[in-house]
């Protein structure tokens, strides 16, 4: 069983149990497990058990769930696994075992995170861009090697809030050899002769590759070198400085702080690095060519050009982005915005060219901000100055068919930006996402339907085996009462009712086997149906039959009733001030059409599309399951035959149930009266612990001339089974204390030669059934409610054998 150890708060250090396959957590005493803290909510967190994995799903909570890196997206599933700790609000716990790091470094870790916009840690496209506009103001701003070095580190320390040491390492291009060292450090004075990781250093300068290293409890110490035990580096992030294909030197940056960088910060860094590569070359050529005077014209033309490929570097990068990002100029004052310049995706997004676009109103070029509402982000952004995100959604004949998210800016020199990504792939995924879990929750209900129609088939064979034994006891006591035989006729029938209903409901729930199939006329099976509607249905439904006759179809006769009285009862609902059903059955081709149609309300296009999934229902709470079509479509799936709706609001309903036609009737064969076979005073042991049935199964077999001997208690039957010498045993399946198949296998240790005979409300086969090595072990297998002549066939073969 999995435990769950608090590491922090006032219930630090306790343990809780967690038992089933579903727990929750949070402050209200409704909780599977209450833990009273402020910054929980009252229905916090729940923890999912399956497939041997853990899942935390946040419920919506108020301060979140975190994990050391990121905050649990409300609703998801995210896989737990032994030992990581969790942040609940405040609280944090972890499960399987105990965490032993420090807690104080996580908290710190989590308050970051909580503190970003939304509590997630990311960086927006606009820092990105931010970063490289001013580390391309440094490349046109300063020629001088240090003060360049010094500016792109300022820009990396304010970026990057939780580094304490920092460096820009210069080497040799051809020897690699390092040739200069900018140090930072927030703990020490500038230039004091700095401490990095040289292993990490090394590795950068000898693969051109950027590197990230975070230590953790797991770390093997063997992954670390000296320098960075004695250092105390937790955190560091070292990139390549390359331009040009060389390497010219690496940033590196590390922090004392457990958790100090994530990937996205690298990415930053990476981002860096080749503009600063740039930046830092520049500055170095121009300090070198200072040297010569001779040389200052040629130094400079070769400065311009760099410049130049710089800029294009940066359009480039401005045009080859994946967002569309466009430029505008405010004018009258914050009351229009014109168009400056917009990048290719953009153009490509919105299908305009750039001459069509630049210099032109944004509502001129784009008219539907109006009424996406963007334009009152537009005026909103400017007026406060406060960067905004929007979604913004287009539709189609009112249907939605695009979706995009804007954010948008003022850059310091007033002009207007705006930032958008096309999300509709996005969008849909989540659509077939939340499709795909009302799929899996369909399948939990219909699972538990499965179980649910299992169980009740067995208690009520059991109840029936009561009924038909007894009868057939009465009836062979008194069988010269002629009243007593009609009685017993009707109590028959209503027994095979019975088996048929839960037949029926096992069918349904694909935990029954095959069921019965004969040549049948659908019109008669359609005229029975309508022989019960006619008399219960409002007078105010007038009925409409037109019936061929013939009409032969391969089917059971009870399932395809079934069809049919859920499609009048569907009729009846849907004319509640009266009307009139049609019902039409024909032959066409090679196949039997039928057709029932009623004059009632109707159904819209989406409700059609919906109307045989199971659970849907358009009846009020407590009138309707939702399984009427959903079991009349899997029936008639089952005989090979089509079931399709058309509908109309206001006008009706029309369904339509397509068989194929068998062109010759089979003939059943009557099943010769069957002789039943006696006994000869034989011992039969009973074992169930349905008292009534048992009863029933004693009497059946006192009228077999058998010798009965009924046991409640199949540890008991056990116990005195030497004792009783039974010929055969007749053995009930789910009892308790001890089963039915395990009471049988103890009776064998004592008696290999027993003759057991399995009686159950469980059917031999399907997900209830009995496995092979069992059928192995028993004589027969009979399904309750038995009749006298099955069961004596039964112990008639068990005893010859």
């Amino acid at each position: 069983m999995t435990k769950l150890y608090v590491l922090s708060g006032p219930e630090t250090g306790k343990t809780y149990e967690l038992s089933g396959d579903t727990v929750y957590l949070g402050r209200s005493s409704a909780n599977d497990i209450q833990i009273n803290d402020k910054s929980i909510s009252r229905m916090h967190l729940k923890v999912v058990l399956k497939d041997d994995k853990t899942f935390a799903i946040d419920l919506g909570s108020s301060n979140g769930t975190f994990t050391e890196d990121e905050r649990l997206i409300p609703g998801q599933e995210f896989e737990l696994h032994d030992g990581v700790p969790i942040g609940m609000g405040s609280i944090f716990f972890s499960l399987g075992k105990p965490y032993t790091g420090d807690i104080s470094a996580l908290q710190e870790s989590v308050e970051h995170l909580r503190d970003m916009p939304g509590g997630f840690r990311q960086r927006t496209v606009f820092k990105n861009l931010e970063l490289i506009y001013n580390v391309a103001s440094v490349l046109m701003q300063s020629l001088d090697i240090y003060e360049t070095l010094e500016r792109i580190l300022d820009y990396i320390f304010d970026l990057l809030k939780r580094i304490d040491r920092g460096a820009i390492i210069l080497v040799d291009s051809e020897t690699r050899k390092i040739t200069e060292i900018i140090y930072r450090s927030t703990g020490k004075a500038e230039g004091d002769g700095g401490t990095y990781s040289r292993t990490i250093v090394n590795e950068v300068i000898r693969e051109s590759k950027p590197v990230i290293y975070r230590k953790s409890e797991e770390n093997d110490k063997s992954d670390q070198s000296e320098s960075m035990e004695l250092m105390n580096i937790k955190s560091a992030m070292c990139v390549p400085l390359i331009s040009r294909s060389k390497i010219r030197g690496v940033i590196y940056v590390d922090s004392k702080k457990p958790h100090g960088f994530r990937k996205e910060d690298l990415s930053l860094l990476s981002s860096l690095s080749s503009p600063a590569a740039i930046a830092i070359e520049n500055a170095m050529l121009y300090s070198d060519l200072e040297k010569t005077i001779d040389d200052r014209s040629k130094i400079l033309l070769e400065t311009e050009k760099k410049l130049r490929e710089s800029q294009a570097r940066f359009k480039a990068t401005f045009d080859n982005m994946s967002s569309g990002l466009i430029v505008y100029e405010v004018v009258k004052n914050g009351e229009d915005f014109v168009v400056l310049d917009l990048n290719a995706a953009a153009r490509r997004m919105d299908s305009v060219k750039k001459k069509a676009a630049v210099g032109k109103s944004v509502l001129e070029v784009f008219p539907w901000v109006k009424e996406t509402g963007l334009w009152e982000t537009f005026k909103r952004v400017y007026k406060k100055n406060r960067p905004e995100r929007q979604a913004v959604t287009f539709y189609e004949d009112s249907k939605p068919v695009n979706w995009r998210e804007y954010y948008l800016y003022t850059l310091p020199s007033g002009e207007m930006v705006t930032i958008f990504d096309d999300v509709s792939d996005r969008k849909k995924a989540e659509e077939e996402q939340k499709a795909l879990q009302e799929q899996l929750l369909v399948s939990q209900k219909m699972e538990s339907i499965g179980g649910f129609a299992g169980g009740t088939a067995h208690n009520f064979r059991n109840i029936l085996q009561a009924i038909s034994g007894n009868i057939e006891y009465l009836e062979m006591i008194y069988s010269d009462d002629d009243e007593v035989k009609e009685l017993a006729e009707s109590i028959y029938d209503s027994v095979e009712k019975g088996v048929d209903l839960i037949n029926n409901l096992l069918h349904f729930s694909k935990r029954g086997g095959d069921y019965q199939v004969t040549d049948l006329d659908l019109s008669h099976t359609i005229m029975d149906t309508y022989e019960i509607i006619e008399r219960v249905f409002d007078k105010r439904i007038q009925i409409k039959l037109d019936l061929d006759k013939n009409l032969f179809v391969r089917g059971n006769q009870s399932l395809l009733s079934q069809v049919f009285m859920n499609l009048f009862t569907n009729a009846r609902d849907a004319m509640p001030e009266g009307g009139t059903l049609r019902i039409e059955a024909k032959r066409s081709g090679n196949k039997v059409v039928a057709t029932v149609s009623d004059t009632g309300h109707g159904m819209d296009k989406e409700t059609q599309e919906r109307i045989f999934d199971p659970f849907f229902t358009l009846k009020d709470v407590g009138k309707g399951t939702g399984l009427g079509l959903s079991t009349s479509l899997g029936i008639v799936e089952q005989h090979k035959g089509s079931l399709s709706v058309s509908s109309k609001p206001g006008k009706g309903s029309t369904f339509k149930i397509q068989f194929p036609h068998v062109k010759r009737r089979r003939k059943e064969k009557a099943a010769p009266e069957r002789e039943i076979k006696y006994g000869k005073g034989q011992k039969v042991l009973i074992v169930d612990d349905e008292k009534p049935a048992l009863v029933a199964l004693e009497n059946l077999v006192k009228s077999l001339k058998y010798q009965a001997i009924p046991c409640e208690k199949p540890l008991e039957a056990v116990k005195n089974y030497k004792k009783w010498g039974p010929d055969a045993v007749l053995m009930d399946r789910s009892m308790p204390d001890l089963n039915g198949e395990s009471c049988i296998r103890k009776i064998l240790e004592k008696d290999p030669e027993a003759r057991i005979i399995i009686i159950s409300g469980y059917d031999e086969s399907g997900p209830n059934g009995i496995e092979k090595d069992m059928r192995e072990l028993i004589r027969g297998y009979i399904t309750k409610p038995c009749m006298l002549e099955d069961l004596g066939d039964l112990l008639h073969q068990a005893l010859k054998k």
